[in-house]
């Protein structure tokens, strides 16, 4: 089979799904009174300057409200992993890298939820426990963000959108400024920061309904907070997450440490992910969630690309490479 048979070939289930997950789970717009944002006390270090104001709709329901991964004791030494919806955490760390051009620094921002739930109509293709979110927001040497990156805890669902910051050089061929849809989300090809000095700048991130995508970006003042019923976040190192508070029996970790699923968030199964998509993926652990490792060799892999010959290209534990698999020329 050629390139170009292949290519059509492992397109088409690919292209069904996204037709199925965006007619099926219709745009919802909530008012900003049923809207909840996160914020947390901001100091002068680097992380929390940058640290993203999440906003999540529609916080009556558990499942949408940013938790705290947490782990209890079930009797004979046994375990239940799970995220706690009543402690909202924001998990950072700071990592650097060098491209042939210059070198950067990423803040990387890890939020999880108790789930995504069960449902038919619409159809929930990530139905599934102990999801999250992973944003990254890349700084240039002088301290400037000039890319925010998004994806699923699972490596699904990628979004880059470079900054009035980002050098135009450095963008993927064919770039739209103005808007982008990704996976059936519509979201700016671009965020401005002309209009806002950056240190009284924030970024709203929104996390949609349910689903927990990210359905919008935006650069504003701190003052439009205002608008919204806000709620203390803590914050705490990433590397947290594998020295949970087990009573009785320690600590353990929110990630499994051998077998095949090593490095892979405990209770994270992905039924509909499982049945749709790993047969055409050739991957049987499609859609779980899982560690973000700091090089190749803290496994698992984070490949954002579903295609199994772009694994290693799409990794985002080697971040240059990464983005020279999609495109992008820092």
């Amino acid at each position: 089979m050629n390139s170009c048979a292949r290519m059509i070939v492992f397109q088409l289930p690919l292209l069904f799904l996204v037709f199925l997950t965006s007619c099926a789970t219709l745009p919802q717009h909530y008012k900003e009174n049923n809207q909840l944002a996160y914020i947390v006390d901001y100091d002068n270090s680097i992380a929390r300057q940058h640290l993203p104001v999440f906003i999540i709709a529609n916080p009556n329901e558990k499942h949408n409200l940013v938790g705290t991964p947490s782990s209890k004791a079930t009797g004979d030494t046994k375990e239940e992993i799970y995220v706690n919806p009543e402690i909202p955490t924001i998990y950072a760390e700071t990592r650097k890298f060098t491209t042939q051009k210059e070198s950067y620094t990423n803040l990387i921002y890890r939020i999880h939820f108790e789930k995504v739930p069960f449902s038919i109509f619409p159809f929930f293709l990530g139905w599934g426990k102990n999801v999250g979110v992973i944003v990254v927001v890349t700084l240039n040497k002088d301290g400037m963000p000039i890319l925010y990156t998004t994806v699923q805890t699972c490596g699904c669902y990628l979004v880059f959108i470079p900054t009035s910051y980002t050098p135009r050089d450095a963008f993927p061929d064919g770039w739209n400024i103005e808007r982008q849809t990704a996976y059936g989300e519509n979201l700016p090809g671009l965020l401005d920061f002309k209009d806002v000095p950056l240190d009284q700048a924030i970024t709203l991130i929104f996390i949609k309904n349910d689903s927990h995508r990210v359905e919008e970006i935006a650069v504003s003042s701190a003052s439009v907070l205002m608008n919204y019923k806000t709620e203390k976040a803590h914050i705490q190192p990433l590397d947290s997450l594998q020295r949970l508070s087990l009573e009785g029996m320690g600590s353990t970790s929110f990630y499994e440490n051998s077998g095949y699923r090593k490095g892979y968030v405990k209770g994270s199964s992905k039924p509909w992910e499982r049945l749709l998509m790993s047969w055409w993926t050739l991957n049987w652990t499609v859609g779980q969630d899982k560690k973000l490792g700091r090089d190749k060799e803290d496994n698992p892999i984070f490949h954002t690309s579903l295609k199994p010959w772009a694994r290693d290209e799409s990794d985002l534990r080697d971040f240059p490479t990464f983005l020279k698999y999609w495109g992008w020329k820092l």
